[in-house]
């Protein structure tokens, strides 16, 4: 397998070389295994499904298919805001505060989605809130996708 990177990297600059003498060739150079998905807040998912009792949720995009994951815990924020030093365990029902986190096609920070009044609240409702948010407010999507890499 390094052998065949060794020969990428040799190769790639020479294949971009030869790209951009054609007039009508791309102007950008990329491995032929690599996929680049704008992740644009302003454009709205049209479509969301989501699993409450797996802590599951996923959007359908004109970009794509997102997906992520929920979790309830004692842990409070900010809405809509990334929280990248935050490490949580997807599925926990110990508090009231939903946190979402996009998965695919990219992980991001966990996003606080707000508070509940009981944890049995949050627990039934937090992967639909995470996915329906995702797909309805561009602030939400904003936070998520803005921490993309996370």
């Amino acid at each position: 397998m390094k052998i065949i990177n060794v020969i990428r990297m040799l190769v790639m600059p020479f294949a971009c070389i030869f790209a951009f003498a054609d007039a009508n060739a791309t102007s950008m150079c990329m491995n032929s295994d690599i996929v680049s998905i704008i992740l644009d807040p302003s454009i709205g998912p049209t479509d969301y499904t989501y699993n409450a009792s797996a802590f599951t949720w996923s959007v359908t995009a004109p970009y794509g298919n997102l997906s992520g994951i929920a979790t309830c815990n004692t842990t409070s924020g900010s809405w809509a805001t990334a929280y990248p030093q935050y490490n949580f365990d997807a599925g926990t029902t110990t508090g009231v505060y939903c946190w979402c986190k996009m998965l695919r096609p990219v992980r991001s920070a966990w996003v606080c989605s707000g508070a509940y009044s009981s944890t049995s609240d949050c627990a039934s409702i937090c992967a639909f809130n995470c996915g329906d948010r995702v797909r309805i407010n561009g602030g939400f999507r904003g936070g998520v996708f803005g921490s993309a890499g996370n």
